[in-house]
């Protein structure tokens, strides 16, 4: 009988926080379809632009949610790291973009970061070595980072050079620094903040292994969708090719890193595909 019970609890409780998350979901897709309409409206063809700081936005009021609700927890070491990252973000993201935007995306990047910091204490969660103050194995990461990538890294550079044609290569110094920006805000923003959250969210709530893969999918997808806006309008089955091929050679496996290692990976992972692109002059 007492079985029967907590069985009849768990169901229940799976229901109600699966709700929620498709809830979350749900308002993710509207905001990316408001964006597509508004921009048609506007014909800027700012497509990726305002779904991609749209969907920050979104993301961001969250972060402030657990910021003001954990800010009892919040230490210095956080503060200062945050704004460590954020400011190597700006200074890399400012060299292809006017102020305005990389100054939101720099505040975005901040209160995100303290947001996942805030999250990543606990275990089933996406750890950060330099939270943790692990500064011995940041190496580690990060050759771990760079040697998994390199056959991402070769994929999407034959890709951008079968669709866009022979570039200009750039110089090496300044393909590694622009890289620096993506890799560090989007990593902090899409999975390590948003995947932390679904963790908290459904910890002790949903099992074990429903909460990782809700986090994952919302670590993958939203992130995914908001590279290629306007596919859908022109192209839908090229817009879902580039749903499912993004998720599962680039998203999956920085969702992955992110949980099995820790940030410092994935952000190295990312770095390095990037860092090629850029040097290949894409």
């Amino acid at each position: 009988m007492r079985n029967a019970i907590i069985k009849r609890y768990n169901k229940n409780n799976f229901k109600k926080y699966f709700i929620y998350t498709i809830f979350l979901f749900t308002i993710f897709v509207l905001i990316y379809i408001i964006s597509i309409v508004y921009t048609l409206s506007k014909q800027d063809f700012r497509f990726m632009n305002r779904a991609w700081t749209w969907t920050e936005y979104y993301i961001s009021c969250f972060a402030l949610i657990v910021i003001y609700k954990k800010f009892k927890d919040l230490s210095l070491r956080y503060i200062v790291l945050g704004i460590l990252l954020s400011g190597i973000s700006y200074l890399s993201f400012i060299q292809r973009t006017d102020i305005c935007t990389a100054i939101i995306g720099t505040i975005v990047t901040f209160i995100t970061f303290l947001g996942g910091s805030l999250l990543s204490g606990e275990s089933n969660r996406i750890k950060s070595l330099l939270i943790l103050q692990n500064y011995k194995s940041l190496f580690k990461s990060f050759l771990i980072g760079v040697i998994v990538a390199i056959p991402f890294a070769l994929i999407n550079y034959i890709y951008f050079r079968l669709t866009l044609g022979k570039a200009e290569c750039m110089n090496i110094f300044s393909a590694g620094f622009l890289a620096l920006e993506p890799a560090i805000s989007e990593e902090i923003v899409f999975r390590f903040f948003t995947m932390n959250s679904l963790f908290y969210l459904l910890n002790g709530k949903v099992e074990k292994k429903y909460s990782i893969i809700i986090s994952f999918f919302f670590g993958i997808i939203p992130h995914s969708l908001i590279h290629f806006p306007e596919l859908w309008i022109y192209n839908i089955p090229g817009a879902l090719f580039m749903l499912i091929s993004t998720s599962l050679l680039f998203g999956l496996p920085m969702a992955f890193l992110q949980y099995k290692r820790n940030l410092e990976t994935a952000i190295t992972f990312h770095w390095f595909i990037d860092f090629i692109r850029f040097f290949g002059g894409y």
